[in-house]
Parts: structure tokens; C-alpha cells; sequence
């Protein structure tokens, strides 16, 4: 049986997951005395996924959580959710990327990493389950709570440029009173060159079968801001902009975090 969850880190796929938990393990670590060696599979120990893929992969789920004896330490999970009532009181940070920027992500992680999707990048972006009709969907279900009294917002883009300040809002909001010292500590652990080394020696999780050769397989692929304009076509982002107009509740959020100019501009 899994323990209570006592905080969340909520995202859509691909907006810096994997280097938050990365960054929190590290920290939590450091700050709870728990001497791990942290790689890329056993981070989910510490802070796991509740998605509702318990029987594709069980290795990562609320049930796979390791420190339920140590009261002190928190449960943090983490969730590609749309809002439902899970997140109604529990300390929420909402992690949001530039749409544009995710569906690139995602298509790579999709295409070379997991291998299940073989179609071109347009097309991927208009597959209803993957592409532009999720991300909408995603943003839209968050709107009316990313200002709630229990949610705190951040951006992968404020996170990219001066990451010790909303790196500090997000372990805080988890309940954990770190230092300046241990949030440089954990970043600087979690360096998307120290993650790639970390990866090509471990890979990350179960099945292993990816090419760890290949940059664009890597689960830590570019890590860019706007790399998007280099990937998507002139069409594809024209729809992209144009299901976000479609969607009030979704361009509100957008225009609340002062993502909207970098999905928007080409």
C-alpha cells in the first residue's frame, strides 16, 4: 500500500521533471542525512510518479516509495495530471514549459527514447493523446487553480535562466527550510552534464533499451529554451497558436506566467 503523498510537483510531459526530481532527490538527500547514491532509477524511490501507470511501470509509482518509515522526510510525488481533486488542499507546485518547447520534447522522448510513436514530428503534433489537443487540454484543466492558496507557479524558463530563486520557492513550498548553500549544492549536482553522465552510465529505469549513444534518445535531451523554432514547421506552430486562441482558459495561463510571446513568435 502506498504512503500519503504530502506534497506535489504537477507538470505536463516534458517541462523539466526529470531535473526537478533529480534536484530534489539531491537535496533531500543532502538535507535528511540519507547518504543515497542517487541515479536515474532510484530517484523514483524518493520521489515517485502518481500518473496511473502501475502496471507499465511499476519501478517508478506511489508504491515504490522507500522512506515511508521516516516521518521526517516528505512524501513528494510528482504528476502529469490534468487538476482533479487530489490537488485540492495539498502543497502544489505547478510546473509549466513553453508548449511549443514540451511537444518537441515529447515527440523525441516518444520517438527515440520509448519507441512508440514512428510518425514525423507534424504529425505527432496533431495525434490527439500526444500532441497539440493534450497540451491544450492540460493548461486549460490548471487555469482556474494555478493561483490557488496551496499552488506555487514556475515556469522551466525562469528555472533555465536564474534557477536559485524558483528553485528555492519550489523546495519550500514542499516544506523543506534548505539553505542557499544546499539549494546550490543540489543544482550543481544536478547539472544537465552531470545528468547526461549519470545517464549514459545507468540509463533510467527499467527497460534499459534505448541507444544511450544517441543525444536525441537521451531522457536528458537538449534541455533549450525556443528550441522549437529550429523543429516545427511553419503550419504545425500556426495550429499550435491557433488551438491555444481557441482555448480562453488555456491562454489565460499562458499569459499569467509570460509564456505566450515564446510560444507565439517565430
Amino acid at each position: 500500500m502506498a504512503p500519503p503523498v504530502d506534497a506535489y510537483l504537477c507538470s505536463y510531459p516534458k517541462s523539466g521533471r526529470t531535473w526537478m526530481r533529480f534536484a530534489l532527490a539531491n537535496l533531500i538527500d543532502e538535507f535528511y542525512g540519507l547518504d543515497l547514491d542517487l541515479d536515474m532509477e532510484n530517484m523514483f524511490g524518493l520521489i515517485p510518479n502518481d500518473d496511473g501507470r502501475k502496471n507499465t511501470q511499476p519501478w517508478k509509482t506511489l508504491e515504490s516509495y522507500r522512506f515511508a518509515e521516516r516521518s521526517d522526510v516528505p512524501m513528494i510525488a510528482m504528476s502529469h495530471r490534468t487538476w482533479d481533486q487530489r490537488f485540492d488542499s495539498l502543497p502544489i507546485v505547478l510546473l509549466m514549459r513553453t508548449p511549443a518547447d514540451s511537444l518537441v520534447s515529447r515527440y523525441y522522448h516518444m520517438s527515440r527514447h520509448a519507441g512508440q510513436f514512428k510518425d514525423g514530428i507534424d504529425q505527432f503534433a496533431h495525434d490527439p493523446r500526444y500532441g497539440i489537443p493534450s497540451l491544450v487540454e492540460y493548461f486549460a484543466s490548471w487555469e482556474p487553480h494555478s493561483e490557488d492558496q496551496n499552488v506555487v507557479a514556475v515556469t522551466y524558463e525562469q528555472l533555465r535562466s536564474e534557477p536559485l530563486e524558483p528553485f528555492g520557492r519550489i523546495v519550500a513550498q514542499m516544506g523543506i527550510d534548505a539553505t542557499p548553500d544546499q539549494l546550490a549544492r543540489a543544482l550543481e549536482m544536478s547539472s544537465v552534464d552531470r545528468m547526461r553522465e549519470v545517464e549514459r552510465k545507468s540509463g533510467v529505469g527499467q527497460p534499459n533499451n534505448y541507444d544511450r549513444s544517441d543525444p536525441q534518445a537521451m531522457r536528458v535531451r537538449s534541455a533549450r529554451v525556443g528550441g522549437w523554432r529550429e523543429e516545427l514547421s511553419q503550419q504545425t506552430s500556426d495550429d499550435l497558436v491557433e488551438a491555444f486562441s481557441r482555448s480562453e482558459a488555456a491562454t489565460a495561463l499562458l499569459q499569467r506566467y509570460s509564456i505566450a510571446p515564446q510560444l507565439a513568435s517565430n
